[in-house]
């Protein structure tokens, strides 16, 4: 077994330095030191990308085609040549073959997630919806790469989000939320945008605040939400600091439509003219 691991760190190692057909040669020869479906499927996913990398279509779409005819009782090989039907931008054919993945194996997590991403990609987010509703009405769901329910809960509040259904995304950001250590939880950004759209300041400025404790960069993005929470909260000093630090960032700022209301007091009081490059999106 670890000469096996050996040969799997080696050819990634090789694909890292783009050495893609030395690659392909340490992967196959890692193929005979396992017995265990599902890391032969990834093994052979990874020869068909190298073939990918070195420009051999055909015999890339041939080792994808392999798997799925000698692992059709897995759904990771719908996983595999999904994401390369994707990759291609074979979008109708991935959704098709993805949808009749979570037919037959209803179980399955990652492929409800891939689906739902795909979808959304699209513009179909109602539909992304449904999908990762119905994985959420599973009883059984195995764990797809570390991801798990709370995921599929993150996920639907994006999708609300993007839609403007701040209640539902509000709803299902804080399910999530409940099922992970508050260190762990990706979202306090998003989840402080949704409490501004439901008229809930202080919970916004909690949001945003755990978010800048937990993530290792601040980016404009984030200070402009927490000018916001400040800004409805009367605070305006504070805010007008947090917008001359994400200034600061890139000596420019880029303020959306949504963001006029909450910088009323601001623009009434000139704050603005001090700053010379900022873009505003037209309402």
């Amino acid at each position: 077994m670890s000469s096996f691991f050996s040969l799997i760190r080696e050819a990634k190692l090789l694909e890292d330095e783009k050495e893609f057909t030395r690659a392909f040669n340490v992967y196959a020869q890692s193929e005979s030191h396992t017995t265990d479906e599902s890391s032969l499927i990834k093994i052979k996913a990874k020869k068909a990308w190298c073939l990918y990398a070195v420009g051999n279509p055909k015999e890339t779409e041939s080792l994808f085609q392999d798997i799925i005819k000698n692992y059709p009782s897995h759904p990771l090989s719908i996983t595999v040549y999904s994401r390369y039907l994707i990759k291609l931008k074979k979008f109708k054919s991935a959704k098709v073959l993805l949808q009749k993945s979570i037919t037959y194996f209803p179980s399955y997590l990652e492929n409800y997630l891939l689906l739902a991403s795909l979808l959304k990609d699209m513009e179909r987010s109602e539909e992304a919806i449904k999908v990762l509703k119905k994985a959420l009405s599973q009883e059984h769901l195995s764990n797809g790469r570390g991801i798990d329910r709370k995921d599929i809960w993150a996920e639907l509040g994006s999708l609300y989000f993007s839609r403007g259904d701040f209640n539902s995304a509000l709803a299902s950001l804080k399910k999530s939320l409940k099922m992970v250590e508050p260190e762990e939880f990706l979202d306090y950004d998003l989840l402080a945008l949704c409490y501004l759209e439901a008229e809930d300041p202080e919970n916004a400025l909690t949001s945003i605040r755990t978010h800048i404790q937990f993530c290792k960069e601040i980016d404009p993005e984030t200070l402009i939400i927490l000018a916001r929470a400040h800004c409805r909260l009367g605070k305006l000093e504070e805010a007008a600091n947090n917008l001359i630090q994400a200034y600061s960032i890139e000596d420019s700022l880029y303020l959306k439509a949504a963001d006029f209301i909450d910088f009323a007091p601001l623009l009434r009081n000139g704050f603005f003219t001090t700053l010379e490059n900022i873009e505003w999106e037209e309402p």
